[in-house]
């Protein structure tokens, strides 16, 4: 677990983090419970947008497992900081990249105002073999809105695989308005438009602890 010093040397932005960690920490002591920890290096969350797509990283998380390997609860936090885009070649579009990027993260999701994106799984439902349903609240730009999707989960002794099929939000019901065709052009937006919608796929693996 990472060392965050004195608590009250901590900004209010990281408090949330702290507490879910402390509090992960403790379910995984009980013996009856499992804990597989987010894999970060080798977990995203792809998105895509009109003509752009990109990835965005975890930055902490896991599933709990109980005692028969099923997954009874799952929380994971996404560094809005991270955001990629992966569409552009960075040698043809040069800076244009950077700035593309620094648009996304400053003006459309205000990530140092909000700097992390967290989704708490409420519900799992199995369909069929390794294919299950998961409901959770998801917080981003400061809003918990309940989301659901479909994913293959494959668990083992060591690790656990997610894959999601692609499924999308809507932007705006995350206060997220920024060239949106639902709100008159602000002056430095010129008339243009990027739609509402984000299509989302993620990968997860998680290792045990």
């Amino acid at each position: 677990m990472p060392s965050y010093g004195s608590i009250s040397n901590l900004p209010m932005k990281n408090l949330f983090i702290l507490f879910f960690l402390l509090t992960f920490t403790s379910i995984k002591a009980q013996s009856e419970y499992g804990f597989y920890r987010v894999d970060t290096l080798h977990s995203n969350i792809y998105w895509k947008c009109d003509k752009h797509n990109g990835l965005i990283k975890l930055k902490d998380g896991g599933f709990v497992l109980s005692g028969n390997h099923t997954i009874v609860g799952g929380k994971f936090i996404i560094d809005m900081h991270t955001i990629k885009d992966l569409d552009m070649n960075i040698k043809q579009y040069g800076t244009a990249v950077m700035i593309f990027e620094n648009t996304l993260k400053n003006e459309f999701f205000e990530a140092d105002t909000y700097p992390y994106a967290v989704f708490e799984l409420q519900k799992i439902e199995k369909i069929k073999t390794d294919r299950y349903k998961l409901t959770g609240d998801f917080t981003l730009h400061g809003i918990t809105n309940c989301i659901s999707f479909e994913a293959a989960i494959q668990i083992d002794e060591k690790t656990i695989v997610l894959k999601s099929d692609q499924f999308s939000i809507d932007r705006t019901d995350w206060g997220i308005y920024r060239m949106s065709p639902k709100r008159p052009y602000s002056d430095d937006e010129n008339g243009w438009t990027v739609p509402d919608t984000i299509e989302l796929h993620i990968e997860i693996k998680a290792i045990k602890e």
